[in-house]
């Protein structure tokens, strides 16, 4: 047979899935014994995994929480330091003031004529 004949004849054949389509309403028919297969070899692996990746999400969401709660603790001690800093830096302001007025008297009464009695 020549190359063109035998392809014709190929061509003629109809394809054994294409002839359970027409039958199944144009729904290709699905071969559950693969699916079977699959679940048979790696289905329990699979709920396994999905598990794992659950839990890991689970223990990431508390981490996450928990780092969030300490961050806030965390700008909430910054904060308290940064008012305490600034008290004792309004504090050490007005105590070089009071020195310097402190100074500033005592050198106005050194400069004063001494009276003589």
């Amino acid at each position: 047979m020549s190359r063109v004949a035998r392809k014709e004849t190929q061509m003629a054949r109809p394809d054994p899935h294409e002839k359970a389509a027409a039958l199944n309403g144009g729904a290709a028919p699905v071969e559950p014994t693969i699916d079977q297969v699959r679940e048979l070899l790696f289905g329990e692996k699979h709920r396994s995994n999905e598990q794992q990746h659950r839990d890991l999400e689970t223990a990431i969401a508390g981490l996450r929480a928990d780092m969030l709660e300490r961050f806030s603790m965390l700008e909430s001690r910054m904060a308290d330091l940064d008012r305490e800093t600034e008290r004792r830096h309004a504090t050490a302001i007005d105590g070089i003031g009071s020195a310097l007025s402190d100074l500033g008297a005592h050198v106005r009464k050194l400069a004063e004529p001494r009276v003589r009695k």
